[in-house]
Order: structure tokens, then C-alpha cells, then sequence
């Protein structure tokens, strides 16, 4: 790396480009702050002052709440040094700041931190920034670091078909498509989600329908487990699951991308069902996380809903 890339510089052309990107700005709901002072620099450890001596270049806010600190090193500096990661660590657990996140950039590469472990929880180089787009997201982003669990969850199909820049003009032709878990939106929309592969790595898939579809949906089913699924749907919790019992051939176009404060996905908007197949036995392992209070349509047919 050039001799002349230094901190200021990883500063200024790798982490504040990377937080614009993500949503930061110097004002509103996601805000960043540059090296905050604190009003009383020490921690209490025992019946010591623990002075906190190095303050991080970022701080990074959600609703006027700190969310996580982002310190900057110079390229030639190891962001795995126990006194770098003892220092962000000693501002994030400060009273003034309680973060339980931290990360160090070196311009090589950004660790992330939780103050519950020692080791980073996740490490990407500068390399991999465009490949890792999504790693980085999910560790800066306040959805994420708010609630940590949604890091498991798989990505969202509908964001890789955009960044592929496909338009929403586009055809799309889903054959084989196992839809588990249905929810009704509003009166006149349904969604329900699916597994599926994009470049070798699982990806969920939401697919909007309009209600007028549901009826082609389940075309498939029996008439007595059509009506108690279509019946699931009209009332509390306006949900029902499939189990991968039903398998379709769907016409969709991507839609427009939703982001909120509790995630950010771009559905496949169903144009046509093309065909529907009720499968009774799919030879695949029955969600188990499904909340008691939802339909289950193998639970169903398996107790006797099924002719």
C-alpha cells in the first residue's frame, strides 16, 4: 500500500464513503458523529478510575441512541492489538456511550466486535468490500446491530436481482417454486416467502399476489383443505403455512426495493400462477418454528383434514 495512505486517509476514502453508503449522515435518524469527547473519560473498574485514553474517529447514532464506534488506524497498524481493541472497547462500554458493538478499520480490512467476546465476529478485507457488501451491511446497519439474530437470516433474492440490474420490466419465470409460510398484507394483497439459490448461496424469496391469486394458489388442495387454508387467511392471524406442500410455477417481475427500520428487501411481484401442485409427502423436514396459532397444512392432512 501507498506510504502515503494514512489514517486520515483511510478516514476520509474508505470509512466515510462506506457509511454514506450505508445511510449516515451528519443529521437524522442515522447519525455519525466524529471522535465524540466524553464529559468524564474513565470508567469504574472495582473502586478505580480506568482512564479511557483514546476516543474512536466514529460514532455511530439511531434515533439519537449510540449504536456502535468505528475507530480508524493507519494501514500499518494491527486492529488486532489487544491495546487498539481494549481502547474502542473502553468507549463503547463507557456510561456516556454503551455500545455493544465496536469495529477497527486499518484500510486493509474492518473487524467487528461485540463486547461479549474477544475475537471479532466477523472480519472483511478491502478486497472483498463489493463481493461482501451484505457482511458489511448487516454490521453497520442499525437494523442488524439492534437486533444481532437477523444476521442469521438468509439474503433477500429481490436486492440480488437488483444489484444484477435486473428491471422490474423483466420476466421472470420461478418453476418449482416452494412457497412456506403466507401472510395477508392488507385486503388486497397476500405475500409468502421462499427458499432459493442464487450463485450457489441460499437466498429468501418474498412473492406478492394479489388475493384474487390465492384461489389459483391452491387450486391443487382438496376442496376440504382449500377451504380451511383460504379460512386461515381471512382471519387472525391472517397467516398460514404450507409447509412446502404446495409447489407452483410462478410468472413475477422484481419489484421496487422496501427498506423500514426493520429490514430491507425487494419482493417478486406474482403476474400469473401457472400451475400448482399439492405434493402431500415433499420429502423435506416440516418448518419447526411455525408459532402454534398458525394454520399448518401437513398438520392438516396428516390428523385427517385430507380426504
Amino acid at each position: 500500500m501507498n506510504p502515503d495512505f494514512k489514517e486520515d486517509s483511510v478516514r476520509e476514502l474508505i470509512i466515510a464513503p462506506l457509511l454514506s453508503r450505508i445511510g449516515y449522515s451528519h443529521k437524522g435518524e442515522m447519525r455519525v458523529a466524529r471522535s465524540k469527547a466524553l464529559s468524564h473519560p474513565f470508567i469504574r473498574v472495582g473502586t478505580r478510575n480506568h482512564p479511557v485514553i483514546s476516543i474512536p474517529d466514529y460514532t455511530l447514532f439511531f434515533k439519537g441512541a449510540p449504536i456502535l464506534v468505528l475507530d480508524a488506524k493507519a494501514p500499518c497498524e494491527n486492529i488486532y492489538l489487544d491495546s487498539h481493541v481494549q481502547q474502542a472497547y473502553s468507549y463503547a462500554i463507557h456510561p456516556e456511550i454503551r455500545c455493544h458493538e465496536f469495529a477497527l478499520c486499518n484500510g486493509r480490512e474492518i473487524a467487528f466486535y461485540d463486547i461479549d467476546h474477544r475475537d471479532p465476529i466477523s472480519v472483511v478485507s478491502f478486497s472483498e468490500f463489493g463481493e461482501k457488501w451484505e457482511v458489511l451491511r448487516k454490521h453497520l446497519s442499525p437494523e442488524y446491530i439492534l437486533k444481532p439474530a437477523r444476521r442469521r437470516f438468509a439474503p433477500d433474492y429481490g436486492l440480488a436481482l437488483h444489484l444484477l440490474g435486473i428491471e422490474a420490466s423483466s420476466d421472470l419465470y420461478m418453476l418449482g417454486t416452494r412457497l412456506n409460510l403466507y401472510a395477508r398484507i392488507d385486503e388486497h394483497l397476500f405475500t409468502a416467502s421462499a427458499n432459493v439459490e442464487h450463485a450457489s448461496v441460499p437466498h429468501m424469496a418474498s412473492f406478492d399476489f394479489t388475493h384474487s391469486m390465492l384461489e389459483l394458489v391452491i387450486s391443487c388442495l382438496p376442496a376440504d383443505l382449500a377451504s380451511q387454508f383460504s379460512g386461515a387467511m381471512s382471519r387472525a392471524p391472517f397467516k398460514a403455512c404450507a409447509g412446502l406442500a404446495i409447489e407452483l410455477d410462478l410468472h413475477c417481475h422484481v419489484g421496487e426495493i422496501i427498506a423500514n427500520a426493520e429490514e430491507r428487501f425487494a419482493p417478486l411481484i406474482v403476474e400469473e400462477v401457472l400451475a400448482s401442485r399439492f405434493i402431500p409427502d415433499p420429502g423435506l423436514a416440516e418448518p419447526d418454528d411455525i408459532p402454534d396459532d398458525i394454520f399448518k397444512l401437513r398438520k392438516a392432512y396428516k390428523t385427517g383434514g385430507c380426504p
